[in-house]
């Protein structure tokens, strides 16, 4: 099996020219996660990465965030790697996993522990150091510009499929509820299927009018990327929809990251630098990042993506 293929085993583990801040107020952990891994790179510390991987767990902290974890889809993809019988007494979904879970994770944290620091750094870190060194990457001279939370936003069936994760008890909210955290910027990525069909954020689920506009590029435009960050306590409701199409979207539930009346999602980490002059922009994709009690950490090998056209809503200002 390869490396790398654990992760998906076990969790499968306009206001325009506006730049919006990479840092506001209170760190959130993802952010300082994002900070931390480029830093890493920068400064060629592994030992800094390693500790923000899944691999750095100790046996019982694994246990226990397998067990707890609150991903409806992950603990989907656990279950189906039980194939017994279930106990004629066994009554709830909870009851269900109880079992599930103490047959199978013992086999999820061997393809973790087999895998030495010496492996993660020759199948990980060292990859991104190499392709930077292509690009002529001098990293004591690199600017980082934006941590952000990449979503991808795509139309299907009369509506907008946007990624991310659900609670453990889906019927807890309504199945198209989009769960976003004060404190990070997100990119929402329209792909090609949304042309014709603009998103919009507002404070009603199909009211133009009511658009939310705070920290917010892009919307209703229809067109690149949609970026926005909440900073402020309110609001902790809104809407996405499509102001042509009846039913395309949804509830926005906006939480702090601390709350646990939301999904443990995995979500990608983009890092956006600068190196160069004139300066070119770089992308770095730390993904699958899950939260624990012990901090933020990297389930899937870094994405180094390269040099890209300046994103929509940065500037190489300083």
């Amino acid at each position: 099996m390869r490396l790398w293929s654990i992760s998906l085993f076990l969790l499968i583990l306009a206001l325009s020219g506006i730049s919006l801040p990479v840092l506001s107020g209170q760190i959130h952990p993802k952010e300082a996660l994002g900070r931390k891994i480029f830093d890493s790179f920068r400064q060629n510390k592994f030992s800094d990465f390693y500790l923000r991987s899944i691999f750095s767990l100790e046996e019982e902290q694994f246990r226990d965030l397998l067990f707890n974890l609150e991903n409806f889809e992950l603990r989907q993809k656990l279950l189906q790697f039980y194939t017994l019988d279930y106990p004629t007494t066994t009554k709830t979904p909870l009851d269900r996993w109880k079992i599930a879970f103490a047959h199978t994770w013992r086999d999820q944290w061997r393809h973790i522990a087999k895998n030495s620091p010496k492996m993660i750094q020759r199948e990980a870190f060292d990859p991104i150091l190499r392709e930077a060194k292509g690009y002529g990457v001098q990293w004591e001279t690199t600017r980082l510009l934006a941590i952000e939370i990449p979503l991808s936003v795509h139309w299907t069936n009369n509506r907008f499929i946007v990624s991310g994760d659900s609670m453990i008890d889906p019927n807890a909210t309504d199945p198209k509820t989009l769960f976003f955290e004060r404190g990070l910027t997100y990119r929402l990525q329209l792909d090609h299927s949304t042309h014709g069909k603009p998103l919009m954020i507002g404070y009603s689920p199909a009211d133009s009018q009511k658009a939310y506009n705070q920290n917010i590029l892009g919307n209703g435009s229809g067109q690149a990327d949609m970026l926005f960050r909440f900073d402020n306590p309110f609001p902790d409701r809104l809407f996405y929809f499509c102001p042509d199409e009846s039913s395309a979207g949804g509830p926005i539930l906006i939480k702090n990251f601390n709350e646990t009346t939301k999904p443990n999602q995995r979500t990608d980490i983009l890092l956006t630098f600068s190196f160069g002059q004139p300066e070119r922009a770089y992308q770095i994709l730390v993904r699958e990042v899950l939260s624990t009690p012990w901090g933020e950490i990297f389930c899937e090998r870094p994405q180094w993506i390269g040099e890209v056209p300046l994103p929509r809503g940065l500037n190489f200002s300083r």
